[in-house]
């Protein structure tokens, strides 16, 4: 996206780069909840990989499968809600068009109107739990209300309050989704732009290094390859496409071994992510939870 200003009458006018950032919940970014595989099973309660290290959060999900169409979409109407002040407000519209174009899609397909159609509904229909030091997002969808006119080409959307207040605004990052809608088709490459972008930044904005497990990038991801080697190929093309453009996310990369390749080591750009305090909500979560680890742990020394 541009931004044009006057710089004074009979001057050119000077254009400069805006970031479009998109609202992005850490947790979800570090989880595997929406998988580079472009099918897989409806679950029930299945319990959600995520990251080891970072967001300490539970993830559960009833629903279809979501892949990074899912994704893509998803992203795109919470940066538009976002954008227009809309996450947990009314309803509102948005032309097809405006949500393909933040998605990296030609809008002028015309087949995709009923995929969209497909996605959206997909999406809709998941249940997601989300809790973590931070956040408690119970038993919701990730989106309230979506439907499309099909002779208008205008979706309608709502997002419900709890995903203002349960899930993006204890925290966040602020996914470059400008630079994420460029990767196109590059699944993967979609991913770990999230799931990068997500890690630690300095407050100086200098470059940060972060190190990563070849095979939990692989069990989070959902990758489909059949051999640990073929992912690592498909890995070396992502983290390469994440190099490329003159806002790179990734500046320099390689392995920890050349021959072994169980670690990636990637040096990222300045990215925003915010993490605040924890709510009363999660701390009473919290709480419960470890109140309910306890009595399970007595419960097992008795029968013991």
């Amino acid at each position: 996206m541009t931004e044009v200003h006057e710089v004074g009458t009979g001057t050119k006018l000077a254009v400069k780069k805006v970031s479009v950032l998109a609202p992005l919940p850490l947790s979800i970014a570090r989880s595997a909840l929406f998988s580079v595989a472009t099918n897989g099973p409806m679950y029930k309660h299945r319990l959600i990989p995520t990251a080891k290290k970072g967001v300490n959060a539970t993830i559960t999900y009833t629903g279809p499968h979501l892949n990074m169409e899912h994704f893509r979409l998803w992203q795109a109407l919470l940066f538009i809600a976002h954008d227009r002040g809309q996450i947990g407000g009314e309803e509102f519209d948005v032309p097809l068009s405006e949500v393909l174009r933040y998605m990296g899609k030609n809008y002028k397909r015309q087949n995709l109107k009923k995929s969209i159609l497909d996605v959206m509904t997909e999406l809709r229909a998941g249940l997601v739990t989300v809790i973590s030091e931070r956040v408690h997002y119970d038993t919701k969808n990730l989106i309230d209300v979506a439907r499309m006119n099909l002779e208008t080409r205008v979706l309608t959307v709502r997002f419900g309050e709890e995903i203002a207040d349960g899930l993006l605004d204890r925290e966040i990052l602020r996914n470059d989704i400008a630079r994420s809608r460029e990767l196109k088709r590059h699944h993967l490459a979609i991913w770990l732009h999230g799931f990068i972008s997500s890690q630690a930044s300095r407050s100086d904005r200098k470059e940060t290094k972060h190190t990563f497990s070849v095979d939990e990038l692989r069990l989070l991801c959902g990758s489909q390859a059949k051999e640990r080697r073929h992912f690592c190929e498909d890995l070396d093309r992502a983290l390469r496409r994440l190099k490329e453009g003159d806002n790179p996310l990734v500046t320099h990369w390689d392995w920890d071994d050349a021959r072994k390749k169980s670690k990636v080591i990637v040096t990222k750009s300045h990215t925003l992510v915010k993490l605040l305090d924890e709510t009363k909500k999660t701390v009473a979560a919290k709480e419960r939870r470890s109140a309910a680890d306890r009595a399970a742990a007595s419960r097992a020394r008795v029968v013991l």
